[in-house]
């Protein structure tokens, strides 16, 4: 099932957190290969897991091995699938199932992952589930979904979801924005990156999200966070900036800074 594994590895990849660039051995930059497979990583996560940018195989015997998946694997999936009724229809129909929002969030985060219910319409449908879903778990996988989908023109939906009172809902929306990245979103990040966000695990999806735009603001936020009292918040905040710059100068905030004016960021 090395195919299965893989889409695994691709899901986790397009909705985790992007992958850490290792310590340099000084202050300054940092290695050209390591930086240049983590903007390849971020890349492939912005484009999601129906976009192919960072090579499916690199040998010949992964490319044997992968037709062979698809040739006597796959049928077996999708035939043990149908055999238990796990299709894109049922789950369709468990996410209509207004009486049970366990049905609806457990149908509408199988829906995607059929592919084409990434795409066309479907979108729409996880927008209005994410934003008149009543239990905000679903309305949480609907922003998920339309995370997942990488569904662009959902940045006001996603903004006003920073502003719920669950959690949860903040943490989805802020992923969200981390994955779909829009300019706009900017302000609303950097305001929730900072203490007035009461969950640390949003903070440091805010910071982990900044790291698309290239903006002073946005990395002044995350030099102002490299300091902060959770190493969660101030970890990712240089992560990012090593993103955003190519350099590591660890949690020296007036290095960064002089940096930036060195630049003219």
């Amino acid at each position: 099932m090395r195919k299965l594994r893989w889409l695994a590895w691709m899901i986790a990849a397009a909705l985790g957190g992007c992958s850490s660039i290792s310590d340099s051995t000084a202050p300054g930059p940092v290695d050209r290969s390591l930086y240049q497979d983590a903007i390849l990583q971020n890349q492939q996560r912005l484009a999601g897991e129906d976009v192919r940018i960072v090579p499916l195989y690199k040998t010949p015997l992964k490319a044997v091995g992968l037709g062979l998946d698809a040739l006597f694997c796959e049928p077996f999936v999708h035939f043990f699938d149908y055999l238990a009724h796990d299709t894109a229809a049922y789950a369709a129909r468990k996410m209509a199932d207004k009486s049970s929002p366990d049905n609806q969030r457990e149908g509408m985060l199988r829906l995607t992952d059929f592919e084409f219910a990434r795409h066309g319409i479907y979108p729409q449908e996880y927008a209005t589930e994410a934003q008149n879903g009543g239990d905000y778990t679903v309305r949480a996988a609907g922003l998920r979904a339309l995370n997942r989908c990488r569904a662009r023109g959902h940045t006001l939906l996603f903004e006003e979801a920073m502003t719920d009172g669950q959690d949860l809902i903040r943490l989805e929306a802020a992923e969200a924005l981390g994955n779909i990245p829009d300019p706009e979103a900017i302000g609303t990040l950097v305001v929730h990156l900072g203490n007035v966000e009461p969950s640390v695990d949003v903070r440091i999806a805010c910071a982990e999200a900044l790291r698309n735009y290239h903006t002073h603001e946005a990395m002044q936020a995350l030099i102002d966070e490299l300091s902060d009292q959770d190493f969660g918040v101030a970890w990712q905040a240089r992560q990012s900036l090593e993103l955003l710059t190519g350099q590591d100068f660890r949690y020296d905030a007036k290095a960064w800074m002089n940096y930036l004016v060195a630049t003219g960021m």
